[in-house]
């Protein structure tokens, strides 16, 4: 049905020889859209002249660039006048649609959100096809934010290539009247600053700029927060009559600085003296805001970690970090999260229908370079590659602060495998694509010998 309604607002479009973005929310989608768009056009015999005039130099051009594409999707609709473009795509493939977009060689373009912030391409029109993206904080399907709705409608029209444009959103009923307050700017902003208040407040007593809790209330006299609580207290949980008595809120102010700072220091991460009201940092402070790490993670950390951890220990404590909270096992995953467990080496003991056997399976799934199948499944493992990286060095700040060598060594090859992508065991030729995988096996059976000179590798054979 989205498809339908794509091709009719695209064919009224073309009637007047606009070009048309039409934004989905992932790459996949972007080929989907496009051939439907396009097998759409084909058997309503509308291609022409619409989309790509019969004997133009624009089909000709087309014709020509699209044999030289790279990508198999690409290949497959750009002689029709439509095309597609995602971060997946390779370079060249990318900067072809987008030399062909601006010269007006295709009519309908299918992209994601990264065409809207990082590429400087406006279209007379914008097609926002559906508004639900998975979001892998929440681990559910969630509305697109107000930011990235106004980003991608304002490539339609710029000033400085049209006169006027359109934006076009396709939604459910239920949200329309949503999204016409948020084109009519009726929805205001808010802060979002008390839900990780600690974690500010720890990253700027390492600073140096917050010493005692009374320079922490002025600290948050300057933020958004305050303006916002005036400006909309009721939203906050502040009285008229707290307003009445205490118009610049310094008590409340004082209230959430208070308890930002008992939360820190009972997680051990600053060191608060109640009857001075002074703040100072410790070293795990100093991990968790050099890390990102939350207070919650660190807490779990400090409280978990031992000198003997194992590997299947320390896979398991990663995976208890606060910051992958929001990660559920769908049913439809189930049954695939027990193949992979089958197939990674650390062993895991808890059920994969349990959160942090997922989370523990993926990561190792992204060390092995495992293929997935679930689309949620592949989300859910990039923001967990997102963050182990980090969290894994933090762990190894910490055995190191506690002179912990054994663990120390542990978590540093773990981080490097996490980089790298390969396991302790495994050839570091691994890490090269053009190196066939036979080659890699026989180099890990064949340890105690100089491996590279014994198979008289090149640097061409390395893929360099």
């Amino acid at each position: 049905l989205q498809n339908d309604i794509c091709y009719e607002k695209s064919l009224d479009q073309r009637k007047f020889n606009n070009q048309l973005l039409i934004f989905v929310h992932s790459r996949a989608e972007t080929a989907k859209t496009a051939k439907a768009l396009r097998d759409i056009a084909v058997a309503k015999e509308q291609l022409s002249p619409y989309f790509v005039k019969d004997g133009s130099a624009t089909q000709e051009i087309l014709r020509e660039e699209a044999a030289n594409a790279k990508s198999a999707d690409l290949k497959d609709v750009l002689s029709y006048g439509f095309a597609i473009h995602h971060a997946g795509m390779v370079r060249e493939d990318r900067e072809l649609v987008e030399a062909l977009f601006a010269e007006r060689h295709i009519a309908v373009l299918c992209c994601t959100a990264t065409l809207a912030w990082g590429v400087n391409l406006p279209a007379h029109a914008v097609i926002i096809r559906g508004t639900q993206i998975y979001n892998p904080e929440l681990g559910r399907w969630a509305e697109l934010s107000p930011l990235d709705i106004m980003q991608m409608l304002g490539r339609a029209g710029r000033p400085q290539y049209d006169s006027e444009g359109e934006g076009i959103i396709i939604t459910q009923h239920s949200q329309l009247q949503y999204y016409l307050s948020l084109t009519n700017i009726q929805l205001p902003v808010e802060s979002q600053l008390i839900k990780s208040l600690p974690e500010h407040m720890n990253a700027e007593v390492v600073l140096g700029s917050i010493q005692t809790i009374k320079e922490a209330v002025d600290w948050l006299g300057y933020s958004f927060l305050y303006v916002r609580m005036l400006q909309n207290p009721a939203l906050y949980g502040i009285s008229e009559l707290t307003i009445r008595n205490d118009p610049t809120l310094k008590q409340r102010r004082l209230d959430l600085a208070h308890t930002a700072a008992t939360i820190l220091e009972k997680c051990h991460l600053v060191r608060y003296d109640q009857s001075s009201r002074s703040l100072q940092s410790t070293p795990m402070g100093r991990i968790a805001s050099q890390y990102y790490i939350t207070h919650s993670s660190m807490a779990v950390y400090m409280r978990n970690m031992r000198v003997n951890l194992s590997d299947i220990e320390l896979f398991r404590l990663f995976s208890l970090s606060g910051e992958f909270s929001h990660i559920t096992v769908r049913e439809e995953e189930k049954l695939e999260l027990m193949k992979l467990a089958a197939r990674v080496p650390i062993p895991v003991k808890e059920s994969p229908s349990e959160p942090s056997a997922k989370i523990n399976i993926l990561l190792q799934a992204y060390i092995s370079r495992l293929k997935l199948e679930g689309f949620a499944l592949v989300a859910d493992m990039t923001f967990i590659q997102q963050s182990a990286a980090r969290i894994m060095r933090a762990i190894f700040e910490i055995a190191l602060k506690r002179k912990w060598s054994a663990l120390s060594r542990l978590c540093l090859d773990m981080s490097n495998m996490i980089a790298h992508r390969i396991w302790r065991s495994q050839s570091p030729l691994r890490q090269y694509k053009n190196v066939p995988d036979i080659v890699c096996r026989k180099l890990e059976r064949k340890s105690d010998i100089e491996w590279v000179r014994y198979f008289d590798l090149t640097p061409s054979d390395l893929g360099e």
